[in-house]
């Protein structure tokens, strides 16, 4: 069966780090099959890759506004539950879904807004005498337990969400921001998006690799993913922390 763009690259990122690719679209005892099943680092994984293919939008007033955080995250939010509807029923293997944009296309997936996607939209509380909070509200994807005991969220059986990318050198990103603000963006989320879609459209040749930024669930009843697994020298993870809070680990 033919393969995505999305897919064609998690399986270069996959050999760029030695893992085994099992099988893909295999049998595992559901009614749908996901794409793979992979052995990293002596651990079997299983894992969908939901690729956005549409096209960035073109230059000017229109491109440059930033709509609402919920209607941006939107789409984000629809590729994780499609990605994990098609992980559903699968035990015994941590269970991944891999985002990827290998078109450019302009959807937020900056570490804090997959982070909103997941588990809702940021919420920034600032306190008397100082000091802020920021907390998670609405419209999240996966499933969160309350300290009141309740909970909310879908996919409790999804260890993992994932964003595949390149890894650019410095220089490249701020030659693409300059270009960017050239072609007339002003706001700064605007500008980041249209780089990084100069970047893709420019090709691999201003990549160093390709990466993993992968953020880990909070359901307590989901596989963990092992810390070994995807741990390239340019991937990053996020998960809970010891303080009891949610950001990067490494």
């Amino acid at each position: 069966m033919a393969k995505n763009p999305g897919e064609r690259l998690f399986e270069r990122y996959l050999s760029s780090l030695g893992y085994e690719l099992i099988a893909y679209e295999p049998t595992l005892g559901t009614v749908k099959r996901p794409d793979y099943l992979i052995r990293a680092a002596g651990h079997e994984v299983v894992v969908e890759v939901e690729s956005f293919g549409s096209p960035a939008p073109p230059a000017g007033s229109s491109a440059d506004r930033i709509e609402p955080i919920s209607d941006r995250l939107r789409s984000v939010r629809n590729r994780i539950s499609a990605g994990a509807a098609q992980l559903k029923g699968i035990s015994d293997r941590p269970l991944v879904v891999v985002l990827a944009n290998p078109e450019g296309s302009p959807v937020p997936l900056e570490p804090p807004m997959v982070m909103s996607a997941m588990y809702g939209d940021l919420n920034v509380a600032f306190h008397h005498g100082g000091g802020t909070n920021i907390e998670f509200g609405r419209n999240g994807r996966l499933h969160v337990a309350e300290s009141s005991g309740s909970s909310r969220g879908n996919h409790p059986y999804l260890s993992a969400v994932a964003v595949l990318r390149f890894n650019y050198a410095a220089d490249a990103h701020t030659a693409a921001r300059i270009e960017a603000q050239s072609m007339g963006y002003t706001n700064p989320l605007a500008i980041l998006r249209e780089a990084n879609r100069i970047l893709h459209e420019r090709g691999e040749a201003y990549a160093e690799s390709i990466c993993l930024d992968v953020f880990e669930s909070l359901s307590e009843s989901a596989v963990p993913l092992p810390p070994e697994v995807f741990s390239g020298p340019y991937d990053t993870r996020w998960g809970k922390l010891p303080s009891g809070g949610y950001g990067q680990r490494s």
